[in-house]
């Protein structure tokens, strides 16, 4: 009895850590899709809103023990930004505070490109006059320019 008891818990344990070791094996952000990215800039500041699809087994993860966890992964992504607060995490979006990502220079402020570290399917951009710019397929935030009006 002891034995069956034995190869039972070894193979519930196998079940549950191999997926898990395996996923450290991947790259970092294997576990998650990025689907959209909105940055709508205010003065030097922009707010991020990330959504996001996660794998069955990092799902179940996060059902299980909170998305506390996911914040690596957006620490991560926002490393470029000196700045970045993470003000929110959901099981499917989360929402970012990068402070201080642009500079004034005249009558503008200026935002330099960043890596991202992994690929963004849609990134919109939003002015803070409320004009959008969409690009797909992305690995660095644009070159931006908007007016200090």
């Amino acid at each position: 009895m002891k034995v069956l008891s034995f190869l039972v818990l070894f193979i519930l344990f196998s079940s549950v850590s191999m997926p898990a070791l395996a996923q450290e094996v991947k790259e970092e952000n294997d576990f998650m899709h990025f689907d959209r990215m909105v940055m709508r800039f205010d003065e030097t500041n922009a707010y991020v809103t990330v959504t996001y699809d996660l794998d069955t087994f990092a799902r179940m993860y996060v059902l299980a023990f909170g998305t506390r966890h996911l914040e690596s992964s957006f620490d991560s992504i926002f490393s470029e930004y000196e700045e970045a607060e993470i003000e929110e995490i959901g099981y499917d979006t989360a929402i970012i505070k990068l402070k201080d990502v642009s500079r004034l220079s005249d009558s503008y402020y200026l935002h330099d490109s960043r890596d991202l570290g992994t690929n963004i399917d849609s990134l919109q951009v939003i002015y803070p006059g409320g004009t959008t710019k969409t690009l797909t397929d992305v690995k660095v935030t644009p070159n931006i320019f908007y007016d200090k009006s």
